[in-house]
């Protein structure tokens, strides 16, 4: 009877051990990566900032928040470039960045987006104001670890001169960067290119892409708050496009040369109670399916659109597909 129960133990432990070795360890890489029943839109808001135009980045289980923040500041409505981390979703740091450019004579800064580099993060955005003599550029910082930050530095100032322009975005390849902006008040982009960052941009062809529809029109809206994403082995522009403000993906035609994106359709976004009248304005997609099998789309909603110059008192909301088509909102099944 010993020896039965002296092996018994022995197996018992053989057991035990085994469990703690392989089954612990695999439920640890299980862990989930967002925890979406957990969440209801919108996942971020202040109450005295309206927030908008914003971008994300992910790296070591925190994820890096970027917007532009308006709020009353020096006697007026000026735009803020902010960021801030989160594991959840749930919860934020303080701002890691607040800026504003007012010590460089601007009035305000706005439109970030962040795209990884290599072993580097870079950062894009614009001055905002309109200040007589001092139109608004384009400028972009670097980071290695998303926390600490280089001085900003301006972007394609040769092509640009002095027309007033907004939303910067970047797209690295293995030739070099492809820059896309806005002139202000016109409804079209223009595309630059450089092999590097510290040399000038040159125009792409006569600079002027073409976003088409399904149907190979464009849609006659104005095209805006760009962002360049890299999926399935295809380089895809995520546009806002208005009148009425909504996501727009374009993809890139091969052989263009960048100067063609084809099949554009609207990301068809839910409207919930704090996003009626925008529903999802100046947003940003992110292929995180290496974590959990969906791509995210972080955007601005409001429900009025007076107050904060203008642009209504706009909160976060989140957005998550696994094909790029059907999309359920923060908190909410498929």
């Amino acid at each position: 009877m010993r020896k039965n129960s002296r092996r018994a133990s022995l197996v018992l432990v053989g057991i035990l051990l085994g469990f703690a070795v392989f089954v612990l360890p695999a439920s640890g890489k299980t862990k989930t990566f967002i925890d979406w029943q957990g969440l209801q839109n919108p996942v971020l808001s202040y109450p005295d900032w309206s927030i908008k135009d914003a971008a994300m980045a992910y790296r070591k289980g925190t994820f890096y928040v970027f917007f532009s923040a308006f709020y009353s500041d020096g006697g007026q409505i000026r735009s803020h470039v902010v960021e801030v981390s989160t594991r959840d979703f749930k919860q934020y740091s303080q701002p890691i960045f607040n800026f504003d450019g007012e010590e460089d004579g601007w009035i305000g800064m706005c439109s970030p987006d962040v795209q990884r580099v290599g072993d580097q993060y870079l950062l894009t955005y614009n001055s905002w104001g309109d200040k007589a003599g001092k139109p608004n550029s384009l400028f972009y910082k670097t980071s290695k670890d998303l926390i600490h930050w280089s001085q900003g530095k301006t972007l394609a100032t040769n092509l640009i001169g002095n027309e007033s322009v907004i939303d910067a975005a970047l797209a690295h390849t293995d030739k070099g960067f492809y820059l896309i902006w806005k002139p202000s008040y016109v409804r079209g982009a223009r595309i630059a290119f450089t092999p590097s960052l510290d040399q000038p941009f040159k125009l792409v062809g006569d600079g002027t892409p073409a976003l088409l529809m399904a149907d190979g029109k464009d849609n006659g809206l104005f095209h805006e708050n760009y962002e360049f994403v890299q999926t399935n082995s295809r380089w895809y522009l995520l546009t806002t496009d208005y009148v009425p403000h909504a996501p727009y993906l374009y993809a890139l035609d091969p052989g263009s040369d960048w100067l063609r994106w084809t099949q554009g359709y609207t990301l068809d976004i839910p409207k919930e109670t704090f996003n009626t009248v925008n529903i999802a304005n100046a947003s940003a997609l992110y292929d995180w399916r290496q974590y959990d099998g969906y791509y995210y789309l972080i955007y601005a909603g409001c429900t009025e659109r007076k107050a904060y110059a203008k642009r209504g008192w706009n909160s976060l909301g989140l957005a998550r597909s696994k094909d790029l088509v059907h999309w359920s909102v923060a908190g909410k099944t498929e």
